[in-house]
């Protein structure tokens, strides 16, 4: 049996290892692991491959939330429903009230508002209706720009298109009392800025991994968006992808018969993974659902994400979707139809 897991990052990893290892082994000789110059080199890099003038490291994408919601005086923030936990958390540890909403077919909320933080979800951009905030969870969305005014809350995830060798993020900006308040409310050990202050920051050797990495991101874009093209020839003709452009952090199907699918294609060696099992609205959270959310709901029960990573081979997606059809032409029940609209979705 032909085994394609859902993520291998050692495919990635593997060809640039030497200089990786090298990148770690000279934090260790300059005996320096904090707010060094590795944290300094990779905040200004990442800041331009963002089109911004300023980044600011923290511990974790779920700081980098928080942190931003302090620095720009959020007190109110809606967000998708079709999101994961971390994003509500994050903000209201900020000391935003988080509201949810419901979301329209395509994933994005329905009824748009200046309070909308909008989550780039999968790494898909933004629609012209989300285009306009002061914010933006952008942790799937590595190769994206935000708009002259925002700020974004990035991730480094290890899983993440960017990944670290185990968590940071950061916050990028084109205001540099912004980036100055956010890193003031990172934390020093020596001194309080204010109550709010998180310890929040990224150590030198994930910095000095991040930069080298950094290097690659252009090419590993690039694959996915090839990978992700792959995928998009072979299952549209069964009316099972996502609309809109993606930076293909993760390649996302949608389908009624969703649980079904993931344990046929499980028998089969293909590696899945469900974003996310629950809609927020229906789990307890520190958060507020003024109404349903229908359309949410069956998000959580229709999505399924398939494999999508550098490394990943033409004929493993080519298998994959091979066993998609195969399914599908034995389950006409899970294949939407165009108007699937007024059914299911």
């Amino acid at each position: 049996m032909t085994v394609i897991p859902f993520i291998d990052l050692t495919r990635a990893m593997n060809p640039i290892r030497a200089d990786v290892e090298h990148a770690m082994a000279a934090c260790l000789d300059r005996s320096f692991y904090l707010r060094g110059p590795e944290t300094a080199a990779f905040e200004e890099e990442w800041a331009a491959f963002c089109g911004q003038t300023a980044a600011v490291c923290c511990a974790s994408g779920t700081d980098a939330l928080s942190l931003a919601v302090m620095a720009l005086g959020i007190r109110k923030a809606v967000i998708p429903s079709n999101t994961l936990p971390l994003t509500g958390i994050g903000l209201h540890r900020g000391g935003a009230e988080v509201i949810i909403a419901e979301v329209d077919e395509d994933g994005w909320i329905a009824a748009p508002s200046e309070q909308d933080v909008p989550v780039l979800l999968f790494g898909r951009t933004p629609p012209p209706s989300a285009t306009n905030a002061a914010l933006y969870d952008a942790a799937h969305a590595h190769g994206w720009r935000p708009p002259l005014g925002a700020a974004a809350a990035w991730s480094f995830y290890p899983t993440k298109t960017l990944g670290a060798l185990g968590d940071a993020g950061a916050v990028t900006t084109n205001d540099a009392d912004l980036a100055r308040e956010i890193r003031n409310m990172c934390g020093r050990d020596d001194q309080l800025y204010d109550s709010r202050q998180l310890t929040s920051r990224v150590d030198e050797i994930q910095a000095a991994v991040l930069r080298v990495k950094l290097r690659h991101l252009p090419r590993w874009l690039d694959e996915r968006k090839a990978l992700g093209a792959a995928y998009r020839r072979l299952l549209e003709p069964l009316n099972l992808c996502l609309s809109g452009p993606s930076f293909e952090h993760l390649f996302c199907i949608r389908t009624p018969d969703r649980d079904a699918l993931k344990a046929f294609l499980a028998a089969r060696g293909i590696g899945t993974k469900l974003h996310w099992e629950s809609a927020l609205h229906q789990l307890a959270g520190p958060w507020t659902a003024p109404s349903p959310c229908p359309i949410a709901e069956n998000w959580a029960k229709s999505v399924l994400s398939l494999p999508i990573f550098p490394g990943l081979t033409f004929a493993e997606v080519d298998r994959v979707c091979e066993l998609i059809a195969t399914f599908m032409d034995h389950h006409s029940d899970a294949r939407p139809t165009a108007s699937a609209v007024d059914g299911l979705w």
